[in-house]
């Protein structure tokens, strides 16, 4: 089941060292009624410890044909992360310490990592950023009031919105904004909600005064819009809860967008809030970005998912979990249902395969609300196409601006349509 060298693997990974500097925890990956291994992290120093599992301050207990699935080389979609199997999604269970399980999530992930073996990979194409420019916009929220929100801009022609994910900020898309062949034909731009990257609290708030729900998020979103003065209404593009809101856009503001292209989403989203998300027990720098990784597909370049793991890491307390209550309590199809038509601008569906908390039949039950909705996977692509993979995302993206572009021109239909 693990291999003959994991502990070799575990002692020479300066990963897993440096993940584990100033830690003292021992933690064990059981097969239920079989093996179990006991890992020791002391101050960056890694073993497998002699000590038996009750000596961990957890233990991570799966079946022995979840193991196999997990620690293939090439695992299947929504099988690459030990989350995935863990309830309610299977029947995986954490015994003992709860926190420090959230504590030290990091050291199990990394640890599973070496267990399956770390495959080599290119690293991603990268181009320098200069011709991404950046300056602020003033946009009076209701409900938040006067904010200086920061927008980046690249790229000429029809103007595309740029929505980044919960906790995050416009760097998610500093890929595709450097990407010739997308900024030849979009202008893309891209913004810091406040209280995220670089738009601070607006003028009066506290750190900790952060809300969001549907109408505050559609609100600052038609206020950016207004406040750019674009030539022409956008296409609007999120994933994740950014994928929700831009479904809200299109029904909520239709006379604001051109279209929509929303990945991740379905028609509403469950185990996502956890009390760990914000909790004086569990460092929100670590923890955060450990409960968002594994949703990305483990063949996205590492340096990518490295950049995803680097920007939920200097999130604001607080900001993502949030971001998640919106994403869990507000988001819900039925709550604009009665507000789409046949004059709703075009809908893209997309869904990255890989992604354990929106799976493809999700994003096509949600389709079955919206008319006219095209949905299209991403079978090498997790829940942050955009940024785990800029370039395979970008191919995606192309063709779904060009099918909003034609849609736009010609007569909307009533029905969806599944595209694979």
């Amino acid at each position: 089941m693990f291999p003959h060298d994991f502990s070799t693997r575990l002692a020479a990974d300066d990963e897993l060292r440096e993940l584990g500097l100033n830690t003292d925890v021992a933690f064990a990956l059981a097969v239920r009624e079989g093996e179990s291994h006991t890992v020791s992290v002391r101050n960056g120093t890694v073993a497998l410890d002699q000590a038996g599992p009750g000596d961990a301050a957890f233990a991570v207990v799966l079946d022995q044909g979840d193991w196999t699935r997990l620690l293939a080389p090439s695992p299947a979609p929504r099988t690459q992360h030990v989350l995935a199997f863990l309830a309610p999604r299977g029947t995986g269970a954490v015994e003992g310490d709860l926190a420090s399980f959230a504590q030290h999530l990091h050291l199990v992930r990394r640890a599973v990592e070496l267990a399956r073996g770390i495959a080599e990979q290119e690293s991603p194409r990268r181009v320098p950023l200069e011709d991404i420019t950046g300056r602020y916009v003033h946009v009076d929220v209701p409900g938040w009031g006067p904010c200086d929100i920061y927008a980046e801009t690249a790229g000429q022609g029809i103007p595309v919105l740029l929505l980044a994910t919960a906790g995050s900020d416009t760097r998610q898309y500093h890929g595709l904004m450097s990407d010739p062949d997308v900024t030849s034909r979009y202008r893309l731009i891209a913004f810091d909600l406040p209280w995220h990257g670089k738009s601070n609290p607006p003028a009066g708030k506290r750190n900790t005064d952060y809300v969001l729900d549907s109408q505050t998020y559609t609100d600052c979103i038609a206020g950016v819009i207004r406040a750019l003065d674009l030539p022409q209404a956008p296409v609007i593009v999120g994933a994740s809860m950014a994928g929700a809101v831009v479904v809200e856009m299109v029904a909520r503001h239709p006379d604001l967008v051109r279209g929509a292209v929303s990945s991740q989403a379905g028609p509403r989203v469950a185990n996502r809030h956890t009390p760990w998300l914000r909790n004086p027990q569990v460092n929100q720098a670590l923890h955060v970005p450990e409960w968002t990784y594994g949703l990305m597909s483990p063949a996205s370049p590492k340096e990518d998912r490295d950049r995803v793991w680097w920007g939920y890491s200097q999130g604001g307390f607080s900001v993502y979990e949030r971001d998640i209550s919106y994403y869990s309590t507000c988001w819900d199809i039925d709550n604009i249902a009665h507000l789409l038509g046949s004059h709703t601008p075009p809908v893209v569906l997309m869904n990255g395969v890989y992604d354990y908390s929106v799976p493809p039949e999700a994003t096509r039950e949600l389709a079955g609300h919206i008319p006219g909705s095209v949905v299209r996977e991403m079978p090498e692509l997790g829940h942050f196409p955009h940024a785990e993979n800029p370039s395979a995302f970008a191919a995606h993206l192309l063709w779904a601006l060009a099918h909003i572009q034609n849609r736009t021109t010609a007569q909307p239909t009533e029905t969806s349509e599944a595209i694979r």
